[in-house]
């Protein structure tokens, strides 16, 4: 070989070399990525098209699926079972199930536990893991310390309920509920038995409510069993600290994730710290959905979630 191509043969070799050690070190300082498995809500996609949603949900890698409370007629008894068949075909798991009928306003002690039985035994026979329920107050009204001690007693009776079907509990603070501002979370947490009474933080809905979802997860980690992934429209944001009361009559309050104001990078390493490794559902709720409908947003979604580090 002559001198000048040995020499630049040499020159190449070595950017060859740096090359493969600067890609190296960089993956060698790049987080890992977050060992969460990641679902997505049906309640993106109107009700009569869960078919089309669960096989969208699957196709994009999804292992999960959240169902709305309205499953639990629409599919009672001989149709369950053709339900369940759909979800292990699609290999998704019946993560969650939203107890919309269940109303838990403190000012009304109501006895919900029938009705709870019959979101049990459908969840059940979807082997299921999670039921979320959400609180009946409202933001404004000041409940006295009795009225929140007897709804403490009534979530933890209905969490003992679900335990008895193998299922859990877990409390979701709800923007336009008690649970809507930091310290009505705090309240409702506090007269509730942890051993009964789950948390299932929603990312935007706290941002909405003027919580900081990083220290939710921080404080509640131990109790927390799932989230909901969101983002929190920035116009939106920038109106609820001076009228909630006006943003509560809007009809869209969020939006595809990394596309509004939530913090989400500080979410991420608060899962990072607290070790979290629980479920993490995409949900879309009062959204305006664009031209290519739910299915786009789901796309997008999985990008970014991919991009927040989750393994999707």
């Amino acid at each position: 070989m002559a001198l000048a191509d040995r020499r630049r043969f040499m020159k190449h070799a070595a950017s060859l070399t740096l090359g493969w050690w600067a890609s190296a070190l960089g993956a060698a300082n790049a987080p890992e990525l977050l060992p969460n498995p990641v679902g997505y809500h049906a309640i993106a996609w109107p009700d009569d098209q869960l078919d089309h949603a669960l096989e969208t949900i699957s196709s994009l890698g999804f292992r999960g699926v959240q169902l709305l409370g309205w499953t639990k007629d629409a599919y009672a008894v001989e149709k369950a079972d053709g339900l369940k068949a759909q979800l292990a075909r699609l290999k998704l798991k019946a993560v969650a199930l939203s107890c919309h009928g269940v109303r838990l306003d403190p000012a009304r002690p109501e006895d919900d536990s029938a009705l709870l039985r019959d979101y049990c035994r459908f969840f059940q026979s979807l082997g299921g893991m999670y039921l979320q329920v959400t609180d009946g107050g409202r933001p404004h009204r000041k409940y006295s310390a009795q009225e929140i001690e007897s709804l403490g007693r009534r979530m933890n009776e209905l969490g003992r309920l679900a335990q008895d079907f193998g299922l859990t509990l877990g409390y979701h603070p709800h923007f336009n509920t008690l649970g809507e501002t930091r310290e009505g979370l705090g309240r409702v947490l506090e007269a509730t038995d942890p051993r009964y009474v789950k948390l299932i933080a929603d990312v935007g809905h706290l941002a909405l409510g003027g919580a900081d979802p990083a220290e939710v997860i921080r404080t509640y980690h131990e109790r927390l069993i799932f989230l909901h992934f969101k983002d929190l429209r920035s116009d939106v944001a920038e109106r609820a600290p001076k009228s909630r009361d006006s943003v509560r009559r809007e009809k869209y309050l969020f939006c595809e994730i990394g596309t509004g104001t939530v913090n989400l990078p500080a979410i991420v390493q608060a899962f990072r710290d607290t070790r979290f490794s629980g479920w993490v559902i995409v949900e879309l709720d009062a959204y305006k959905r664009g031209p290519g409908g739910a299915d786009a947003s789901a796309r997008a979604n999985k990008e970014a979630m991919q991009k927040l580090g989750f393994r999707l």
